[in-house]
């Protein structure tokens, strides 16, 4: 049985790489913790609610439609029955005017031939009945011509109401209208402002969605690399067998993969259309793969999976800024917190992740800004 001192020194870079791969965890998910205040779920139903309020101004807009189209009919038939008063109107004044004509002609006649005439008409009577005949006629028509005058003016006088009535139903009418017309206006305007709120919102809702998907996605991998590397380390720490030291080149670093050829350099690439951040030295599966120098291992998975494109791989820390990756490994053979020395073979030349080709895909940063590998080696 191990005692409690060989025991502490196995488990040291356990404990380290755990704890490393917690601290990069948590650095890389700050960023988007702090982007979002709001979730994409909280954004739709912010948006729902906007397009309840424009449904529900929409209840208010047909209202308004409602009451124009009614004060519109209102309108019309007011200023229809006005027109027909004015006409009424207008012949009962015509009619006034005729009487008084004919009025005037008969007291004109009368006035001329004077009193005779009333004395010819009893006058010429045969008979007390004739006589009374004849006076009853000359009164009739004089009572007469009176009521009809007084008919005509009494028609003038309804129409002129009729009118005056009509004319103020239809003004009525037209207010109406013009604060159904301002009010309907109004709430088109303010579905419209409502409306373009919610397009946004949910615009930006859908854009928020995808986000939080991606970030899932890769919480979800980097949870599956977490428990991969702990079985991985819970088992010893590194994976397969690694070969002898190997230290090749003259250059700042040295070479990481001596035996293989350059399938393509740092800068962009015209094939796929994106900038290309490190060297692919191609080369059959299992070549070794050499660190470039001397340094801690901040990261290292031997899962098989994506991980972001680089499928198995290793990162190292060599101090003053720098940083070395060795991508789509078939095999690793170091751990997270390991020391390593210059030229000790980590991993071997592989396919995984997002490969197509067994290569090594090798990156060199300087205070976090990929540079040309092959200006170091």
């Amino acid at each position: 049985m191990l005692n409690l001192n060989k025991q502490r020194t196995l488990n040291f870079p356990y404990a380290i790489g755990v704890c490393l791969l917690a601290i990069i965890m948590v650095i890389s998910c700050m960023p988007n913790m702090m982007a979002y205040a709001v979730t994409s779920d909280e954004l739709f139903a912010e948006a729902d609610a906007i397009f309840e309020r424009i449904d529900v101004l929409q209840t208010d807009l047909n209202k308004a439609q409602e009451d124009y189209e009614k004060a519109l009919e209102e309108n019309k038939a007011a200023t229809k029955a006005m027109k027909e008063a004015q006409k009424r109107m207008a012949a009962a004044e015509a009619r006034i005017a005729d009487l008084q004509d004919q009025l005037a002609n008969r007291a004109h006649k009368m006035y001329k031939s004077g009193p005779t005439v009333f004395i010819d008409v009893l006058l010429g009577a045969t008979s007390f009945e004739d006589f009374l005949v004849g006076w009853d006629m000359i009164e009739k028509i004089s009572t007469q011509d009176a009521d009809l005058v007084q008919e005509t003016k009494e028609v003038r006088a309804e129409a002129e109401a009729a009118q005056e009535e009509y004319s103020n139903q239809a003004e009525i009418a037209a207010e109406r209208m013009a604060e159904a017309e301002t009010l309907k206006a109004q709430i088109e305007a303010t579905q419209e402002t409502l409306r373009k709120e919610a397009v946004s919102i949910t615009a930006e809702a859908m854009e928020l969605k995808v986000q939080e998907e991606l970030e899932a996605e890769r919480a979800r991998q980097a949870a599956a690399a977490a428990e991969a590397m702990r079985k991985q380390l819970a088992q010893g720490g590194a994976s397969g067998s690694p070969g002898r030291s190997v230290v090749s080149g003259s250059g700042v670093l040295a070479h990481p993969c001596p035996s293989s050829s350059i399938s393509s350099t740092f800068g962009w690439r015209a094939f796929d259309n994106r900038f290309h951040q490190g060297a692919d030295f191609a080369a059959s599966t299992g070549t070794p793969i050499y660190a470039a120098d001397s340094g801690t291992v901040m990261y290292a998975t031997y899962d098989g999976g994506y991980n972001g494109g680089a499928g198995n791989w290793v990162v190292i820390a060599h101090g003053g800024g720098m940083v070395t990756k060795y991508m789509h490994a078939s095999a690793v053979y170091v751990s997270p917190g390991q020391r390593v020395d210059r030229g000790q073979n980590i991993a071997a030349v592989g396919n995984t992740g997002n490969s197509f080709g067994s290569h090594l895909h090798f990156q060199v940063e300087v205070n976090g800004v990929a540079v040309d590998p092959l200006l170091f080696i």
